[in-house]
């Protein structure tokens, strides 16, 4: 018989397993088609560029192979940390002093270090609570010169792939609508679906102007890799105003 586990937002991104599937979606995975397209059109090559929650070095790797010369990933977990650098690593013994260990929530660089930052694959979403995204919304913004380009996905449940799903799920009168816990083979894994007018709002609240916002199935037709990896999910391009 299964025991449900302990329900820490942290635990499922410290687990050896998790991180290993990550590290494995970098080099099987890489970027999006999707990702690709939104990158390209909004990151110039010339900026140094902040990535949150990195976890095995999907966006990294990709990243660096596409040219981009000055990447700083970072991520809380020490496993992923470790896995990434060594992702890395495989490709350029140069790169894996790129990735750092941070907290999202409370950066340590100085203000106006990058000029962009990525918060890829619905990582912003997975902190436990509003007041953890817009803490991280708040630290990314400190640390980007004027103008900067903040760039993450955030998965929708109004509209799209998943809104079926949110139209008739019965939620209990005590929890926060698009707060879910997955179970996992290891810990239990939380994130939240959030609607465009609520993320447009905590954008606001935190400092940034929305450039664009599409779903990712209206930017680009990812492959069946990204698709069972991903699924469908909504892109933020947002600037520090």
């Amino acid at each position: 018989m299964r025991v449900r586990m302990e329900r820490d937002p942290q635990a499922h991104w410290l687990e050896t397993e998790t991180a290993l599937h990550y590290a494995r979606a970098a080099v099987r995975v890489g970027l999006w088609a999707s990702e690709r397209v939104l990158i390209e059109r909004h990151l110039p090559k010339s900026g140094r560029v902040l990535e949150l929650g990195c976890g095995g070095g999907r966006v990294v790797l990709g990243l660096r192979q596409a040219g981009y010369p000055d990447v700083v990933a970072t991520d809380f977990s020490p496993i992923m940390v470790s896995l990434a650098r060594a992702v890395l690593a495989d490709h350029d013994a140069s790169w894996e002093h790129c990735v750092e260990q941070q907290d999202a929530t409370d950066l340590s660089y100085p203000d106006a270090s990058f000029d962009h930052a990525i918060f890829a694959f619905n990582g912003l979403m997975c902190l436990p609570s509003r007041d953890h995204r817009l803490a991280a919304m708040r630290s990314i913004h400190r640390v980007l010169r004027p103008g900067g380009i903040f760039l993450f996905t955030a998965s929708d449940r109004e509209k799209g792939a998943n809104a079926a799903y949110w139209a008739k799920e019965a939620r209990p009168a005590d929890v926060i609508p698009g707060d879910r816990w997955h179970e996992s083979d290891t810990s239990p894994v939380f994130i939240h679906s959030s609607t465009e007018q609520e993320t447009r709002a905590e954008l606001a609240e935190t400092g940034f102007e929305v450039i664009e916002c599409p779903l990712s199935t209206e930017v680009a037709a990812d492959g069946p890799l990204v698709r069972e990896f991903a699924g469908e999910t909504r892109f933020y391009v947002a600037k520090k105003a």
